[in-house]
């Protein structure tokens, strides 16, 4: 049975008074298997648990960003199957907005995920997704970019995303710092890396995967930003645009690279004993493009509450729990100089403000992502456990 997942956090998620963020990508169905051992060959297994999931990075990415209380449209090729009829209801449930997806007859992707019990591990058996049409430039036409503050692409089909990423750019061309559409992209383990850092150079913030790093051959977090940061044709020397790098390395913390070049170290935040860290790594990414978006964090204090909603989401199966997750405030690194690396170099930091907070459009929530931030602030109330 599809689980619901679409509990918004309370009572401190985010007023949301920015554009919707847009979220490109897949939407495929995954098959939880749950077994007390491992998947030895030729074995016999009674299976202890089973569940059909949500699959697809920005699908789930659109629904956590949702409860956090992001405004979300998911942007991707849709089945007609009747597989997908219930986690699509689901998702128009939660408001992420589907109406300009184009559709396929084609059968959707289907991915088995077996998991031990007693070691955690797993086994992912992927369908191949090369053979499910993906949204094409033509389809990306078709939408008004003015609606939008964020979009957030997967690295896949890259002469499409390519197009789609300049688009964006041309967009942007002319306009003020607030006005600007800013671009994040996600790098999966199952894409061929030399295809893919094409794309790099046309976003400001790019998140990595720790299996395609250690398929790499890197073997941190700081070692795979550094090693990107040299995959760019241009050395820092020309004093050319960058995007920020980020990677997230499961138990051993994350790391991030800021567009001057500064890197940051931070340590995992997990409250509790791992119980299920299947899309752990999308909330990561959720909870990063969240903190930078509608929080205006820097990006080390970003990558933090990313560590900290991941670290909670292992904590329970599902997502579901993600809502009872108090969000404000989180701990911050105290330096003034870096929150202008996340900004774009031809504007200046005090304009960027007033513009942002004076001349954009305020859309009322009807209280439904009410916030803290409107109550008078008890620093006792927010006392946070070590990690």
């Amino acid at each position: 049975m599809f689980q619901n997942e679409c509990t918004i956090m309370s009572p401190s998620g985010a007023l949301s008074v920015t554009k919707p963020i847009l979220c490109i990508g897949r939407l495929s169905i995954d098959l939880l298997t749950v077994c007390a051992n491992g998947s030895d060959a030729g074995a016999l297994h009674s299976c202890l648990e089973a569940q059909w999931r949500r699959g697809g990075h920005s699908s789930n990415v659109s629904i956590q960003l949702h409860m956090l209380g992001a405004q979300v449209e998911f942007f991707g090729m849709l089945s007609r199957s009747s597989l997908l009829i219930e986690m699509l209801q689901e998702m128009r449930r939660c408001n992420i907005e589907l109406s300009h997806c184009p559709r396929t007859d084609e059968e959707p992707d289907i991915s088995t995920i077996w998991k031990a019990q007693k070691t955690g591990c797993r086994t992912i058996l992927y369908s191949d997704s090369q053979k499910f049409p993906y949204v094409t430039f033509e389809d990306f036409k078709l939408l008004d970019l003015g609606v939008y503050g964020w979009v957030h692409f997967e690295a896949r089909n890259v002469r499409e995303t390519i197009r789609m990423m300049r688009a964006v750019w041309d967009y942007n061309n002319g306009r003020t710092a607030a006005e600007r559409i800013l671009i994040s992209l996600k790098v999966t383990y199952d894409v061929c890396f030399k295809e893919i850092i094409d794309l790099f150079d046309m976003c400001d913030f790019v998140i990595f995967s720790r299996q395609l790093a250690q398929q790499l051959g890197w073997q941190t977090p700081k070692e795979t930003c550094l090693q990107l940061d040299k995959k760019f044709s241009l050395p820092r020397s020309f004093h050319v645009r960058r995007p920020c790098l980020i990677c997230g390395w499961g138990l051993s913390g994350s790391g991030c690279l800021d567009a001057l070049g500064k890197y940051y170290e931070l340590p995992a935040n997990i409250c509790g004993d791992p119980v299920d860290a299947y899309g752990a790594g999308n909330c990561f990414a959720a909870a990063v493009i969240y903190a930078l978006y509608l929080r205006q964090m820097t990006l080390p204090d970003a990558v933090a509450f990313g560590n900290r909603l991941a670290g909670h989401k292992v904590t329970s199966s599902g997502y579901n729990h993600l809502s009872k997750l108090n969000t404000f405030p989180v701990d911050t690194v105290h330096d003034d100089t870096h929150r202008a690396s996340n900004m774009p170099e031809d504007e200046e930091v005090d304009g960027h403000i007033s513009r942002k907070y004076l001349e954009r459009s305020i859309e009322s929530s009807n209280g439904v992502l009410s916030t803290k931030l409107l109550q008078p602030f008890n620093p006792n109330d927010y006392k946070m456990s070590s990690p």
